[in-house]
């Protein structure tokens, strides 16, 4: 059997890399999506390549349907299949909704939504039957709370499209599903008070501590393996207990 193959955006830092890191682990060739940061790319495909796994780099901005078109057409060149794809590729916002711009608005929306739609759409078109499609989200977007309305908007996209997605694929026995982070330790949280933030984390957890990628990777890679093939259509909240619906 060859070996799988999985596409992961935002593959240069936080939970992109420790999920890059995890598959390519677990045996699985990654390809390493990043749109601007190649420094951050080459410094995960060095850690996959220092524990003798395979990964290649791939230069795509996600809002744009070229681009994206652009990486299926190489993936499938070049290893002939596609069985993962992790749209792990997103931005935050903060502000209050009558201070956004509509030019805030567009910049999250182009990647948050407008990418994963099309990374979404052309994944259902090339991965091979008893694929894996992962979508992150956030947790969020079950409490939209005040400054975060643009962000969790565009994150509420994300989870319907994955509702919709895995009916449409089920019968081909592809799984489609969410995970939503809880806070974690990733630059995503130096937007603000960092140190205030990871407090504020820490709390919100049953556990009593902050998120760390690896323990998202690890929710994403269990979804992913043979274990997961009952699970569809979910958004799991991987979040150390944050949200307990």
């Amino acid at each position: 059997m060859n070996k799988r193959i999985a596409i992961v955006t935002g593959a240069g830092t936080g939970i992109g890399r420790a999920t890059a890191c995890r598959l390519a682990k677990d045996g699985i060739t990654v390809v390493l999506v990043y749109a601007s940061s190649k420094a951050g790319a080459e410094q995960t495909l060095a850690m996959i390549e220092a524990e003798s796994g395979e990964a290649h780099l791939y230069q795509a901005d996600i809002s744009n349907e070229q681009d994206v078109e652009g990486l299926f057409k190489y993936v499938l060149g070049s290893f002939k299949q596609l069985d993962i794809v992790v749209n792990n590729a997103g931005i935050g916002s903060m502000g209050m909704m009558a201070d956004i711009t509509t030019a805030e608005y567009e910049r999250v929306f182009n990647v948050n939504c407008r990418g994963c739609f099309f990374m979404c759409r052309a994944a259902a078109k090339t991965i091979s039957d008893h694929g894996r499609i992962i979508n992150i989200s956030t947790g969020i977007t079950v409490s939209a709370q005040a400054g975060m309305g643009l962000y969790v908007a565009s994150k509420s996209a994300v989870e319907g499209f994955t509702k919709a997605l895995a009916h449409e694929l089920g019968p081909r026995g592809i799984t489609v599903n969410a995970v939503s982070p809880g806070m974690t330790n990733t630059a995503m949280l130096e937007g603000g008070d960092s140190a205030l933030l990871k407090k504020i984390g820490a709390k919100n957890s049953v556990m009593q501590r902050l998120g760390e990628a690896c323990d998202v990777a690890d929710v994403i890679a269990m979804l992913i393996s043979a274990d997961g093939r009952w699970i569809s259509g979910q958004n799991i909240h991987a979040d150390g207990g944050s949200v307990i619906l």
